[in-house]
């Protein structure tokens, strides 16, 4: 398959006049002249140049992180931009994106995996094309994989230690090498090009109880580039609350996630046991609030797959009636179950064409997008 990158010029003159600002920068001096330092003691001195060199480093530090984005930003535009054969890689992107349930660690089937049986499951995506992305960009239809591969979107209810824990090894605190997480860490550094993206559905216990705080627990996970989300209060079964505890149940973890977190975004909801609230009530997980905290989430996911696994901007994509499939295999309608499905059925698959920018869709399915989902994108039918 041919492809070349088209390069962005006017971002490429700034990174060289930034590279250029680098290297051609003079140290600074000491802002004081001699007549003032002469009027100050030795320990007010020390602390003046002290001060003026920690302004040094901060400004030469504030200069390489715009280097760095520069770079990164050039990259990611070249990316953007890339060129393919359209009728060799048949790029789908009004097609099926799984999204793939899963709870714990445990030989305790269908809900749970065995870490053996984890490790199968991503090696399997690896191996046929398939790649996690994360919720944002899923919502977003921000879809940067390789072209011809597939998005996947991986999913954990219930903040079990067994998905994500710590354990405490001469006073350092290190993710359990056994749990999904730490399953997921050692893949992503087997395989990277991989990658790594899931989101971690929570309650309002101890979340990943062992070692660690919940604070340092929740910042580890944001850092490295995973998401956590809302899962109800007590795992609650929402098919038999009303508005008002519908709204506790959610604004109750949603604020216990903001105060750990604070400036966090969350837009995903996981429904406990795949259940809806009753259909009057339903609107209750869009929006509410409880004891004058405020919350929103703009997608809901359910149990199973209750719908095809259509992307957002597809015209049957139900926002509060999301599928998943059981991260699980020898049942209808589980994991392998869908693999098996799409080596069979390849054309309902999304293939991407590696450019966010772009929606690309065979000839004559248009019409099964609701353009006013487009982030900016254009639509492109070959």
């Amino acid at each position: 398959m041919l492809c070349y990158w088209k390069r962005k010029t006017k971002r490429a003159y700034r990174l060289i006049g930034i590279i250029i600002l680098v290297s051609g920068c003079t140290p600074l001096t000491l802002s004081r002249d001699s007549q003032e330092l002469k009027d100050q003691t030795p320990h007010q001195i020390e602390k003046i140049e002290k001060n003026e060199l920690e302004n040094k480093k901060r400004e030469e530090e504030k200069i390489e992180k715009i280097k760095v984005n520069e770079i990164d930003h050039t990259i990611k535009d070249e990316k953007e931009n890339i060129e393919i054969d359209y009728n060799q890689v048949q790029p789908n992107e009004i097609g099926h994106i799984m999204v793939v349930m899963y709870h714990g660690i445990l030989d305790n089937p269908p809900y749970h995996r065995t870490a053996e049986e984890f490790w199968k499951d991503l090696k399997y995506m690896y191996d046929h094309g398939y790649r996690p992305i994360s919720i944002t960009d899923y919502m977003n239809q921000n879809i940067t994989v390789e072209p011809g591969y597939t998005p996947i979107v991986l999913t954990f209810d219930d903040g079990l230690p067994s998905t994500f824990s710590f354990i405490e090894e001469n006073g350092v605190l290190k993710v359990n090498p056994n749990s999904a997480v730490g399953i997921m860490n050692r893949f992503a550094e087997t395989y990277p090009d991989f990658g790594k993206a899931a989101t971690f559905y929570i309650n309002g216990h101890d979340p990943f109880e062992g070692a660690g705080t919940i604070k340092e627990r929740l910042e580890y996970l944001i850092n490295e580039g995973y998401d956590i989300s809302n899962h109800t209060y007590t795992h609650a079964d929402l098919a038999k609350l009303d508005s008002k505890e519908i709204q506790k149940e959610i604004g109750k973890v949603d604020a216990m996630i903001k105060n750990i977190v604070p400036n966090y975004i969350m837009k995903s909801f996981s429904y406990p046991f795949g259940k809806r609230p009753q259909e009057e009530f339903r609107k209750w997980i869009a929006s509410g609030s409880y004891e004058g905290h405020e919350y929103a989430y703009e997608i809901a996911f359910r149990e199973g797959p209750s719908g095809p696994f259509v992307p957002p901007i597809h015209v049957q994509y139900d926002p509060y009636n999301v599928p998943r499939v059981r991260g699980s295999e020898g049942a209808e309608g589980d994991l392998w179950w869908y693999f098996n499905y799409y080596e069979k059925y390849p054309k309902y698959r999304y293939i991407s064409d590696g450019n966010p920018n772009r929606i690309a869709i065979p000839k004559g399915t248009g019409e099964n997008i609701q353009t006013d989902k487009l982030q900016e994108q254009e639509i492109y039918e070959y």
